[in-house]
């Protein structure tokens, strides 16, 4: 109505306003003078260039710099490349390149040839010299072949039996050398017996190989059986503590039972000879 105040609607066709651009200054703040330059903070002043583009010319190109400079001198993308050791090895320090692989040391050495990187084959070169003339002087323990000292350790008794049978027979072998070693540190020292820290040892030492084992036998045979207070064992391998204990479990294997489908004439025929020898007829 003619005097209203109320203001008139838009035009149907009237274009609505097109929405704040995601660059453009907050409201009310002062935008920034046309061709503005944006300095990211730290960066050289000679990688700035005449506009953003060209700055981020400048970065893409000096980081493909340091690709081509590590690519040059072989620094490689991961660490694990260090320990990746290829090409000609001398057969005196392989087997150690291969333990080092699990080793946690090897590992921290890699990172830190890495993060300041240093070359591959400098790195590698390094570490084979060091085993090398290590090796020379005596100084690096022979790697021990687990598979080979146990196959050492199956008793006598036990080599006809299948290897399941073998194993366990290794196992309760071990077991009984170091059940002694626990039985002398319990006594301790100021009662005739050895520290914990001393047992220890000589398990870390030697409790790894055959050779070690067949000395824990020894020490139990001088101390008079399995704890040290019993009788002597047999030095015959089966590391048994009482030879007349050992003979009935034997004859009670279904290798040594007449009539039973495991039954072995060549052990039944050495457990009767065991018989004759600690017992007699």
């Amino acid at each position: 109505p003619a005097g209203s105040s109320a203001a008139a609607p838009p035009p149907a066709d009237a274009a609505a306003p097109p929405p704040p651009s995601a660059s453009a200054p907050p409201a009310g703040a002062t935008p920034p003078p046309a061709g503005d330059i944006y300095k990211p903070e730290g960066i050289a002043d000679h990688m700035l260039g005449k506009s953003n583009n060209e700055t981020i010319d400048n970065l893409h190109k000096a980081l493909n710099g340091y690709r081509e400079r590590d690519a040059a001198n072989k620094v490689p993308e991961k660490v694990e490349a260090y320990g990746e050791f290829t090409g000609n090895i001398p057969d005196t320090i392989k087997p150690h390149l291969e333990t080092l692989a699990a080793d946690p040391i090897s590992a921290r050495m890699q990172q830190y040839a890495f993060n300041n990187r240093v070359p591959l084959p400098v790195y590698q070169g390094m570490v084979q010299q060091f085993l090398s003339v290590s090796s020379e002087l005596g100084l690096m323990e022979p790697v021990i072949d687990e598979k080979a000292e146990r196959a050492a350790l199956v008793p006598d008794v036990a080599k006809h039996l299948p290897e399941a049978e073998q194993r366990q027979a290794v196992e309760k072998r071990m077991n009984e050398n170091y059940a002694f070693l626990d039985s002398v540190a319990a006594k301790g020292a100021e009662n005739g017996g050895l520290a914990k820290d001393d047992i220890e040892f000589a398990k870390a030492m030697l409790g790894d190989s055959a050779k070690g084992h067949r000395v824990f036998e020894w020490i139990r045979g001088v101390a008079g059986g399995g704890n040290g207070n019993g009788p002597a064992m047999l030095f015959g391998g089966a590391a048994a503590t009482d030879p007349r204990q050992d003979l009935a479990r034997r004859a009670a294997l279904p290798e040594n039972t007449w009539g039973h489908k495991s039954f072995n004439k060549a052990s039944y025929d050495q457990l009767q000879a065991d018989y004759k020898k600690h017992i007699g007829d």
